[in-house]
Parts: C-alpha cells; sequence; structure tokens
C-alpha cells in the first residue's frame, strides 16, 4: 500500500508528553480512547548505506500482532515537516521482503538502488507509543502519536522522545488548528531528524550533537515565476521569511555570533512585510495576530541587536582608529554585561510558551495561508502583485521623505523603516524581473539604508550617554569613554548626511524597476 503523509515531528520531553496526554483539550477531541503498544523497528540499509544516500529508509516493525515492512521516500525533515511517501506490506519474519512490495514503481526503484547488495540490520528503535485519533472541528482527522524510547544498535543507543501529528483526512490546516490547541502556552521545538536519521547519525558517531553554525541563516529569495499560481506565491514569499526566522530563532539558542540575533530580526521584519502583502492582496485578516507576534518578538531580540551594535560598530570602530582600549576597558566592560544579559533574556524567551503560536505558523506557514484564504483562490499574477505592492509601498516612502532636509532623527527612523519594507518586498520580487533592471535599483537603496543604518546606531549611542549620565552620574570614566566616542561619529554623521541626501535624490530619479513592461 502507497500513500503519501503529512507529518509534524516535534521534540518533547517527558513532562511535556505526561501533559499531553492528560490534556483536557486531547481528550475532548478524541474519537476513541487513546491506545498503548510497544513497538521494534528493524531498519534496513546495504554496507555503504545507499538508502540513506537516497533519503529514504527501509524497516520491518513488529506491531504486537504482525511483522510489517515499510520503504519511506523523502524522508527529509524541515522544521519539523515532512511529506514522505510510505510503501508498506506485511511480511512473515522480521527480514525484508523486496518482492513483497505490491507497488511495481516502488519496487523497481528499490531494486535499482540495491543494486544486487545485501540489506543488513543497520539499528533499531524500540518504543512505547500512545496514538489518539482525533477529530479536528469538523475541518479534519489527525492522529496524535507520541513515543518515548531508544534508538541503537549493539554497540550505542541513545534515548528520545517525540510527538508526531499525522494528517488523516481532511484540509492540510487541520494539523496546524491541531498544533496550536495542543501545544498553547508549550515550549515547541521542530524534531530535526527522523527516527532513521537519529539511528544513522547515532552509528556515525554523531549521537545527539547538532552541528552549531558560526553565523546566523540569511534569507533565501522565493523562486516566483509569472506563472506561479497566486496563491502558492503568497506562500512561497512568507514561508521563505517564515523559514530565515527558524533557522535563526534555533541558532540563536545555541550560538554567540552577533549576526544571529540580526538575521532573526531581519527575518521577522520580512515576515511582517510578507503579512501585510498577503493581507494588502486579498483581505485576509487571520493573520493579524501573527503580524503582532512578530513584532513584540522583534522588539525583545532587537534589544540584544542593539547591544551588539553599541560594542561592535559604535565602540571598537573607534577602539581600532585611535588605539585607546584601555580608555575605553570600563565602558566595554558595561557593555558586555549589558549583551550577556540581554543575551540570556532573549534565550529565556525563545524557550518559553509565549511564542509557540507564532512558531508553529512559520513552521506551517503553507496551512496558515490555506485557512486564512478560506479556500478563495487570489486574483492575477505574481507581476501584478509585485507591481501593486511596491508602487504601494514606494508611495509611503515618498511620502515619508517629504522634506527629507529638514527631517528629524525620529522622522529619518520612520523612514528608513518604510525603505526596509520596500527592500524586503522587493528581494522577494526580483525573480520575476531580468536582472538588469533590477540592480541598479536595490543598489541604490542598499546604500542609502546604509547610511541610515549608521545614523540610527549614532542616535542610540547619544540617547545611551543620556542614560549613562542619568542612572551612573559618579562614573566618570564611562562619561569621559562615551563622550569621546560619540564626538567621533559626530564628526562622522555631518559627512554622512550630505551622502544621505545625495542619495535619496539618486533614489528618487532611479527607474522603478516594477513599472517595467508586462513578461
Amino acid at each position: 500500500m502507497s500513500s503519501t503523509e503529512l507529518e509534524l515531528k516535534l521534540k518533547i520531553d517527558a513532562e511535556a508528553a505526561r501533559r499531553l496526554r492528560d490534556k483536557p483539550a486531547l481528550l475532548k477531541m478524541a474519537l476513541f480512547q487513546s491506545s498503548q503498544s510497544d513497538l521494534r523497528s528493524i531498519y534496513f540499509d546495504t554496507a555503504d548505506f545507499r538508502l540513506r544516500r537516497k533519503r529514504a529508509s527501509l524497516r520491518v516493525r513488529w506491531d504486537g500482532r504482525q511483522w510489517v515492512q515499510t520503504l519511506k521516500r523523502r524522508t527529509r525533515l524541515k522544521h519539523g515537516l515532512s511529506n514522505p511517501v510510505e510503501i508498506e506490506s506485511i511480511v512473515q519474519c522480521s527480514d525484508v521482503d523486496i518482492a513483497g512490495i505490491d507497488d511495481p514503481a516502488h519496487r523497481s526503484w528499490l531494486k535499482k538502488v540495491v543494486s544486487g547488495k545485501r540489506l543488513s540490520p543497520v539499528f533499531e528503535t524500540n518504543m512505547r507509543r500512545s496514538t489518539t485519533l482525533i477529530d479536528v472541528g469538523g475541518t479534519g482527522t489527525v492522529e496524535v502519536v507520541i513515543d518515548a524510547g531508544t534508538v541503537g544498535n549493539e554497540e550505542r543507543s541513545h534515548e528520545f522522545s517525540e510527538v508526531e501529528l499525522e494528517l488523516k483526512a481532511g484540509t492540510a490546516h487541520a494539523i496546524l488548528t491541531t498544533s496550536e490547541i495542543l501545544f498553547d502556552q508549550e515550549c515547541v521545538a521542530a524534531s530535526d531528524s527522523s527516527k532513521a536519521e537519529r539511528g544513522y547519525a547515532l552509528i556515525a558517531g554523531a549521537g545527539n550533537a547538532t552541528q552549531s553554525a558560526k553565523s546566523g541563516r540569511r534569507f533565501q529569495k522565493p523562486a516566483l515565476s509569472v506563472q506561479t499560481p497566486m496563491d502558492e506565491a503568497l506562500k512561497m514569499i512568507g514561508r521563505s521569511a517564515a523559514d530565515q526566522v527558524l533557522g535563526n530563532w534555533d541558532l540563536l539558542l545555541g550560538s554567540d555570533h552577533p549576526e544571529v540575533p540580526h538575521q532573526l530580526r531581519v527575518g521577522l521584519r520580512r515576515f511582517r512585510t510578507a503579512l501585510k502583502i498577503i493581507k494588502s492582496s486579498t483581505g485576509a485578516t487571520d493573520l493579524q495576530r501573527l503580524s503582532k507576534d512578530a513584532r513584540q518578538l522583534g522588539r525583545i531580540v532587537g534589544r540584544l541587536r542593539n547591544a551588539d551594535v553599541l560594542i561592535d560598530d559604535i565602540v571598537m570602530p573607534v577602539v581600532r582608529d585611535t588605539g585607546k582600549q584601555v580608555k575605553h576597558k570600563p565602558l566595554l566592560r558595561f557593555l558586555e554585561d549589558e549583551r550577556r544579559q540581554q543575551r540570556s533574556l532573549v534565550r529565556g524567551q525563545l524557550e518559553s510558551g509565549r511564542w509557540a503560536y507564532l512558531k508553529l505558523n512559520c513552521m506551517l506557514f503553507n496551512q496558515a495561508v490555506e485557512r486564512a484564504l478560506k479556500n478563495q483562490m487570489p486574483s492575477g499574477n505574481p507581476r501584478e502583485l509585485s507591481a501593486r505592492e511596491m508602487t504601494r509601498m514606494w508611495r509611503a516612502v515618498e511620502k515619508g521623505g517629504c522634506g527629507f532636509s529638514e527631517n528629524q532623527i525620529d522622522e529619518r527612523h520612520e523612514l528608513r523603516k518604510r525603505l526596509k519594507s520596500l527592500r524586503y518586498a522587493g528581494d522577494c520580487f526580483l525573480p520575476l524581473y531580468p536582472a538588469d533592471e533590477t540592480k541598479r535599483f536595490i543598489g541604490k537603496l542598499k546604500r542609502l539604508q546604509d547610511i541610515f543604518g549608521y545614523l540610527n546606531d549614532v542616535a542610540m549611542a547619544n540617547h545611551l550617554a543620556q542614560s549613562i549620565a542619568k542612572n551612573h552620574p559618579d562614573d566618570t570614566d564611562l562619561h569621559k569613554s562615551l563622550e569621546a566616542i560619540c564626538e567621533w561619529h559626530d564628526h562622522r554623521t555631518k559627512a554622512a548626511l550630505p551622502k544621505a541626501h545625495k542619495r535619496w535624490r539618486n533614489l528618487l530619479e532611479s527607474p522603478k524597476f516594477w513599472h517595467a513592461r508586462e513578461a
């Protein structure tokens, strides 16, 4: 029997598993009483791991009544979500039986991959499983599975526990609704590996360890084309930002690299821009809470990012230029303490249940859009969407830039935010246009943003000086250090302002690529 699944896998500890099993919401939605079973699964592969290289797995599982053979293809997990193809067949013993696979296409594929090599047991799982079938308000049927057990072989093993939501019938967004109900105010973490991947990692000596990246996950442009259906285009735009959010969310829990909170905050801003595009083009209002949560989390992460900027972009350039590191040591110690505090606060927030709704909707963003659209197909094509949204955002930029030379710091900051929204939207739509039509405008936009960013950072340093003068009036070392640093940057600010005026005029005069002729 062959089928394609939609699954969400989440990591869960023993206490969270206990709470989930006893949760009134789960019991209320249950169609039947939860079942308990002990499962033993034996995973097979060739000596050179040909199935693993094809992102496939082959197992034989004893379910308490019979041996069931399962071939899984497309097993890769991304932010806990997978759409594997499963081919199941009954076998007579604990060994594999390729001939018993009743789907001829998959049977032929497996034979070709194995190419006559012997399939041998490589590891196995032994686990206790709790299974509950629930009805999600008439929108679908979802199987809730809680697994706890071990994976390994005779040489090594480790324990694991996870919860899996699998769509059995109905609309795909039933999984999203289920996760929102069951994990409200719970700390949720996407499973980054299937049971098969855990086993392979273990026998390779990787255990449970995950490799931490040195810097943040950057934005990947969605592969839009004029032919992309509009509903899919909107999903792709939001999903590209959601992927950036989720990637840096997990990285920040283990990395001190300053690029990680920066990319997380950028991802959250891109996500809000995507939600505005969806709302503007469809009228959908069901995503408003997402936008609000993204804004609030962005402010929290922004405090850590600001702490990084004050050290790396405000103080250290002065130290390198003047060679007077000793003079600024008290200030650097003060700022490092603030950065450590902010990093601890941000990590505490990211690991709390406060953001479960936001994180789950990022994981299942396609399903969030489907639920919000309510089966209504947006009209037009991505090129028309781009022209409409970029024009709307550009008008907001022009309005914010009126009286540019007279603008004060707060007005420049507001204009900077509008430029960012324009840039983030433009990044999504770039694949729709020839590079020579977009490169000049985006380049000028980036250069103007760079100057605005610097001016904003200097203003933040001046605010810090005022705060320290108020809260630490007797700390003369801090005052002298900040005074010297602000003076150093003030000279450069005076030179930056005329450049900002010039770059603003250049941007105004630059051809707008979204006005290009239709493809």
